[in-house]
């Protein structure tokens, strides 16, 4: 009984785990405000961004306000892309329950489950996400730049239909104030981010 059972049980969480995947091209984020070269900024939406380097941090001790900076590098990425690419896929059906691990109702979302590393500030206060759909069948829960720690349903990133190949470009940003209280230079960090699509 027990066996038949726990064969049961196997058959209705398998699906669950099968064809539904989430492949990206990075995983690690590096900001490195000791980095030699010059001034270098990338457009994200329409808007202008510095990468961190020394040259930037210098330019935010100029001023009196708060800062958002691009990654020095993502690790896996093209050299000068200053964002990851997921492709995620989803199997052609619903998930099997219905839950709130995406939200009310059935659905299958990306979600960050887990960030590991530090940064010269605190991330859960600093780091900020932002998400575009390049293509597929998907809706991005962070548009603009959002603060990770306080994107809905534990970091919810995108919802993806059913029998979707959806590409996804993610882009991060630290925020700094020039009245932080920085270690002496060289003050870098690096955060390694994981993903998983699940389904309620």
């Amino acid at each position: 009984m027990g066996r038949a059972l726990s064969l049961f049980l196997l058959a209705l969480l398998l699906p669950e785990a099968l064809g539904q995947s989430v492949n990206c091209d990075a995983t690690d984020l590096l900001y490195d405000f000791s980095a030699p070269g010059s001034l270098t900024q990338a457009t994200v939406a329409g808007q202008p961004y510095y990468v961190a380097n020394l040259a930037s941090y210098l330019l935010l001790l100029d001023g009196t306000g708060p800062m958002r900076f691009l990654p020095t590098a993502v690790t896996g990425a093209p050299g000068g892309v200053y964002r990851m690419a997921c492709t995620v896929r989803t199997p052609n059906r619903d998930p099997i329950r219905g839950g709130t691990l995406c939200g009310a109702g059935r659905r299958f979302c990306l979600r960050v489950t887990g960030v590991s590393g530090s940064l010269p500030v605190d991330w859960t206060s600093r780091l900020y996400v932002m998400v575009q759909v390049i293509s597929g069948n998907a809706t991005s829960l962070a548009p603009t730049p959002t603060l990770l720690s306080a994107v809905p349903y534990n970091r919810r990133l995108a919802d993806i239909r059913r029998n979707t190949t959806a590409t996804l470009h993610i882009y991060y940003w630290v925020e700094v104030s020039p009245h932080d209280l920085f270690p002496p230079l060289p003050a870098t960090g690096a955060l390694t981010l994981t993903y998983e699509v699940q389904g309620d």
